[in-house]
C-alpha cells in the first residue's frame, strides 16, 4: 500500500462530516483524501472489498488521484480480478509515465490474460536501469517463448490441413463422392477448430482455440457460444460423459476443465499441455494425452 497522506484521526473526522455535505460537487480533494486513508484503514484490517469502495470513492472525485488508482490496481491483481486491476494500472500509467513498477504489473497481468504483443509492447518501455528490468527480462523471454509454442501449434495444424487437403484431392471418386454427401450439415466460419464432441441432445461441440470459446451447434443446424470464461486458455480435445458433461483440455492452462449441463465450470484435473481426450464409458475413465509430458493418462469419473 502507498503511504497514507493524511492522519487517521482527520480522515475519520472527515469522513464523519462528509454524510452532510449537500451537494455532489461540493466534495473537496480533503475528502478524496480522507476516503483514501479509510481505503487503507480498510485494508489494513483485511476488508478487502470495503478498502477498493473507499478507494474508487476516492477516485470519483479526484480523477487524478494516482496513488488511489495503485493501491486498488493491486488489490484487484491479488484476489483475482485481473481485469479490473489491468484498466487502473492503464490509468495509473496514464498519470504517471515513468512508474515502472507499475508497467510491470501491468505487462504481467496482460501476459497472465493471454495478450502477449500487448504485454511485450508494455514491458518494452521499461529502461535497463531500472530494479524491475530483470524481471521484466525474464517475463519477456517467457511470452516469447510462448508466442513460439502457438506459431509451431499453429503450424502444425495447418500442415495437418494441407495433408488432409492432399488426401482428399487424390482419393477415389466414390470416397470423395461420400465425403461431399458428409459435409451437408458441416457448420462452417469457425475460427482455428480444434476438437468437437456430442452429447445425448444431438448438440455438437466445437472448441476453438484461437478464441478461447467453447461453441455449441444445435440439432436444427443454430450455432452459439457454450462456454467463454477467463478460466479457458487455449482448448483443444472435448469430451462429454453420459450426463453431458463436457471436459476441455485446456492446454495454456495446464488443466482439464469440467462444464455441467448448466453450465457450471469447475477444474477436473491439473497436468501439462493437455492435447487429445477421450472417454471410456463402459469403464469410466477419462483418457487424455499430456504433450508436455509425453504421457497419455486416464481419470475416473
Amino acid at each position: 500500500m502507498k503511504k497514507r497522506i493524511l492522519s487517521l484521526f482527520f480522515s475519520f473526522f472527515i469522513v464523519t462530516t462528509l454524510a452532510f455535505v449537500p451537494a455532489v460537487n461540493a466534495y473537496t480533494l480533503e475528502d478524496a483524501t480522507s476516503l483514501y486513508n479509510l481505503g487503507i484503514d480498510y485494508y489494513s484490517q483485511n476488508q478487502v472489498h470495503k478498502s477498493m469502495d473507499y478507494f474508487k470513492k476516492a477516485i470519483s472525485i479526484d480523477p487524478k488521484f494516482y496513488e488511489a488508482y495503485y493501491n486498488l490496481a493491486q488489490i484487484q491483481a491479488s484476489y483475482g480480478y485481473t481485469d479490473s486491476a489491468i484498466k487502473s494500472y492503464e490509468k495509473v500509467i496514464q498519470l504517471k509515465p515513468d512508474d515502472y513498477e507499475s508497467i510491470y504489473e501491468l505487462g504481467r497481468l496482460l501476459y497472465k490474460r493471454g495478450y502477449l504483443n500487448k504485454a511485450l509492447s508494455c514491458l518494452d518501455k521499461i529502461p535497463l536501469n531500472e530494479d524491475v528490468y530483470t524481471q521484466a527480462l525474464v517475463l519477456e523471454n517467457k511470452i516469447k517463448k510462448r508466442q513460439a509454442e502457438l506459431l509451431a501449434i499453429q503450424k502444425q495444424k495447418e500442415a495437418a490441413q494441407v495433408q488432409l487437403q492432399n488426401k482428399i484431392e487424390t482419393a477415389p471418386v466414390s470416397v470423395t463422392e461420400q465425403k461431399e454427401s458428409l459435409q451437408t450439415n458441416i457448420i462452417v466460419n469457425l475460427k482455428a477448430p480444434s476438437g468437437v464432441a456430442a452429447d445425448s441432445k444431438g448438440n455438437v461441440f466445437a472448441a476453438s482455440f484461437s478464441d478461447n470459446k467453447i461453441y455449441r451447434i444445435t440439432p436444427e443446424g443454430s450455432k452459439d457460444v457454450y462456454v467463454e470464461s477467463p478460466n479457458l486458455g487455449g482448448p483443444v480435445g472435448i469430451a462429454t460423459d453420459d450426463f453431458d458433461n463436457l471436459y476441455i483440455a485446456n492446454y495454456t492452462k495446464n488443466n482439464i476443465l469440467k462444464v455441467t449441463p448448466s453450465g457450471v465450470i469447475s477444474e477436473f484435473a491439473k497436468l501439462k499441455k493437455p492435447y487429445c481426450i477421450g472417454i471410456d464409458k463402459a469403464r469410466k475413465l477419462l483418457i487424455v494425452s499430456e504433450q508436455d509430458g509425453n504421457n497419455i493418462l486416464k481419470f475416473e469419473l
